[in-house]
């Protein structure tokens, strides 16, 4: 938000610099995020007048000009504008000036001709983006004057970063309010102003049935009014405020927001038909925004419709069909009190934000509501005529967030700030606008109706620490209970360091993407008020934010992702709100570029398998992994569950072909997941002696039908059956070939699985190895029911 110096020294009698009055507003909690100074980027310019125009002798569209600027000797200037005469008064830049555009003026000469200043045009001086000659100035200029001075230019703008409890300073008046009563200086009062009724002005109807979203709504009917542009004055106001002036209607009432805090609107009334009601919307009910966009509406939505439609979306934006144009003559002025809570929600439904909207939804001032109203219809009928009816009043403004009451203790906000609360300060609030009264420790305060965020002392808190200064506040740690430390969690860290990316996503994704990966169970966590259907239920997978980060990397020409994130899983249960602390990973694409020695290659579940386990490993945990054809979302064939020890600790597969195409992704995504909350504790490394003797590498093939293989067996679980018949001086197994085809009968598969014997206390002899191999032929028999291929 932008405030012109003008504006707040209009309000308060402020002596200070622009530099020391940014300083105040920063210890008072007002972040500046920077101050302009239009008229020191003017200095040195000054209005001169022109004595003697001559045409350049080398050059056809230049001239040579005599400028008085009030010295002794008129300045001799090299001009090529053309819109000027003998007698006209400009800006006149002198050597030495710098001007907003970085030009610095230096004397020189210009085909020959000596110049020794420069004239300028509006866009030299930074009043526009674009002019057509040079800016002439009033007749009654005076020679010499500073330009930025004749011209009124500001002396600073305020540029304020508002934090979004402190409603009542978006605006010009709350500001004041708060330097005015830091420096002991008196506020100005609103000047009152009452504008002469007209009894031939019908009052407008209006009724009001959602009360509860809006405590007050006043509305005026004005009628022959001679629309124009607002006067110059006005305009450079609301563009030094950061506003554009769009007509002369919206701009008083732009400017009585950004100088009292109140929005309001103005309704063309003969586009109106019958009685203004405030009311709830209903579902599916059409609007129309100024700004183009046609929304259908939920019930619930607060609105200000009459007799046809929706003019209004209450305290955001007004209709494209009733808003004011060119030919409008009469207008419905609209000012009122709307539900914070209710603007907001609606506001973030429609992701529709105003200048009203963010007022409305911090909570205005309930006293601006009528002075507001009355401010704008003054300024409107002095500026554009027409003729005022009486005000439709519904509710009373004098009950809204009034007479709230709050008591604490001195001493407890002493401890919290560390410093003591000196009396003087509860002077300065006072000013602000509090009621303060202390008895020895207790310290009751009444809060005023504009500041909406404070109802905690520890609100109060932040209101002494302010006054007094941050600055203030001694830099003490307070004192904290030893505790023992947090054993780091280095989940996420193992998976980049397997050459993973870590990402993270929203914990909000949509029930549409939620339902890829989990059943409708009931059991989802909804939000009340979602920012958009995309964010609608906590999330319950993380694949779904996983893919939508591999969509976006795979759009901008990234030939593989392999991403991973930490992150939480929530779910509602029987017994309330659980949350699973869970590491997901997600392949796709090249995980190999072109080299000269070999091709590219794509990632495959393999790739991602040999990732999990690694991951394990770092933590002294073996994963087996299960086949396993339900899990939702995944490709059957190519999907199993992960079990460590007996827990199921996770999930691995490829994503089915449709899924990933709804996320546009056309080549194979490979996932997983492991939920950290039920893994236990790993066995630590311990070191061991390479061995002395030699092992024994022995190599067994088994015939079993395919569909067993599948169905029951699997690598995995051949692995454990070999390791466990294996006894102590198997060191490895592994499945090492998996045949079909010629020689193998239809239905049959060929399975070669390798195993290493070892003792690092002697050499094996053949008895060793023979009788190991018969324990793992008896125990494949006994488990499958498979037997040796001939």
């Amino acid at each position: 938000m932008k405030i012109p110096f003008s504006w707040l020294k209009e309000q308060v009698a402020l002596t200070s610099t622009p530099a020391q009055i940014a300083d105040d507003l920063v210890r008072l909690g007002h972040e500046v995020e920077g101050v302009e100074l239009p008229r020191a980027g003017v200095s040195g310019v000054r209005v001169g007048q022109i004595t003697s125009k001559a045409p350049h002798p080398d050059a056809d569209k230049l001239s040579l000009l005599k400028v008085d600027i009030g010295e002794a000797a008129p300045l001799d200037i090299v001009c090529g504008a053309s819109n000027m005469g003998e007698g006209d008064k400009i800006p006149v830049a002198t050597i030495g000036t710098s001007l907003p555009n970085g030009l610095k003026i230096k004397k020189g000469k210009i085909r020959g001709e000596t110049s020794c200043g420069m004239c300028c045009s509006e866009t030299e001086l930074g009043l526009a983006d674009e002019s057509a000659g040079l800016l002439i100035l009033p007749a009654d200029a005076p020679v010499g004057v500073e330009v930025g001075e004749f011209l009124q230019m500001e002396e600073a703008v305020f540029d304020l970063s508002i934090t979004p409890n402190r409603g009542d300073c978006m605006n010009t008046r709350g500001i004041a309010r708060d330097l005015a009563a830091d420096a002991n200086l008196p506020l100005m009062g609103v000047a009152p102003c009452t504008a002469e009724i007209d009894a031939a002005v019908s009052a407008p109807a209006v009724s009001v049935t959602a009360e509860t979203d809006c405590p007050a709504y006043m509305a005026r009917r004005i009628e022959g009014v001679k629309l124009a542009d607002s006067p110059a004055w006005m305009q450079a106001g609301l563009i030094m405020a950061g506003m554009r002036p769009v007509n002369g209607i919206v701009d008083v009432l732009n400017y009585v927001m950004l100088y009292l805090g109140q929005p309001m609107h103005a309704f063309d009334a003969d586009k109106l038909s019958g009685e203004i009601n405030i009311r709830s919307a209903e579902d599916g009910e059409a609007f129309k925004a100024l700004d183009g966009r046609e929304l259908k509406l939920n019930a619930g939505d607060l609105v200000v419709a009459d007799q046809g439609s929706v003019i209004a979306l209450a305290g955001i934006m007004g209709s494209e069909d009733s808003g004011v144009s060119d030919g409008t003559v009469n207008i419905v002025l609209e000012s009122a009190f709307f539900r914070p809570a209710r603007v907001s929600e609606t506001r973030r439904t429609y992701a529709m934000v105003s200048e009203a909207s963010m007022r409305f939804e911090r909570g205005v001032d309930p006293e601006m509501v009528a002075t507001g109203m009355q401010q704008a219809t003054k300024i409107i009928t002095d500026l554009f005529g027409g003729v005022v009816g009486e005000i439709t009043v519904c509710g009373n403004t004098s009950g809204i967030n009034a007479g709230k009451q709050m008591h604490c203790s001195v001493s407890g906000i002493e401890k919290r700030l560390g410093i003591t609360l000196p009396e003087e300060v509860d002077d300065v609030l006072r000013r602000m606008g509090f009621g303060i009264l202390r008895h020895a420790d207790k310290l009751e305060v009444v809060i005023p109706p504009f500041r909406h965020d404070v109802s905690i002392p520890e609100d109060m808190s932040e209101e002494y620490a302010r006054v007094i200064g941050f600055d203030a506040i001694p830099e003490i740690l307070p004192a904290l209970a030893t505790t023992a430390p947090a054993k780091p969690d280095r989940s996420i860290h193992d998976a980049v360091a397997g050459g993973f990316l870590q990402v993270v996503t929203y914990a909000f994704i949509s029930e549409k993407e939620q339902r890829l990966f989990v059943p409708e169970d009931g059991c989802d966590i909804r939000l009340q008020n979602p920012i958009s259907d995309a964010m609608s239920v906590m999330r319950r997978t993380a694949w779904a934010g996983l893919l939508n980060v591999a969509k976006h990397n795979l759009n901008r020409q990234q030939p593989g992702v392999s991403i991973a994130e930490q992150g939480r899983l929530y779910k509602n249960t029987e017994q309330g709100h659980d949350e699973n602390n869970i590491l997901a990973w997600l392949m796709s694409g090249e995980i190999e570029a072109d080299q000269w020695h070999s091709s590219a290659r794509s990632a495959d579940f393999f790739d991602l398998k040999g990732a999990v386990e690694a991951w394990l490993a770092k933590r002294g945990l073996t994963g087996r992994f299960i086949a396993d054809d339900s899990i939702q979302g995944l490709q059957a064939g190519q999907s199993a569950k992960i079990l460590i020890g007996r827990e199921e600790a996770g999930r691995i597969g490829k994503v089915d072909g449709d899924i990933a195409a709804a996320f546009d992704i056309d080549i194979p995504v490979f996932v997983a997941d492991i939920n950290l909350d039920v893994l236990h504790a790993g066995k630590k490394a311990k070191f061991s002696p390479l061995a002395e003797f030699p092992g024994v590498e022995r190599d067994l093939v088994f015939l079993m039908e395919k569909a067993a293989f599948v169905r029951d067996a699997g690598a995995d679980a051949i692995v454990q059956t070999v390791k466990k018949a294996g006894g102590k001086l198997l060191m490895d197994a592994r499945v090492f070939d998996l045949y079909e085809g010629k020689g193998v009968a239809e239905g049959m598969v060929s399975v070669g699985v390798r195993f290493t014997l070892q003792d690092p206390a002697r050499t094996l002899t053949q008895e060793d190895s023979d009788a190991a191999s018969s324990a793992i032929i008896a125990a494949m028999d006994k488990r499958f029911g498979v037997s040796l291929r001939g």
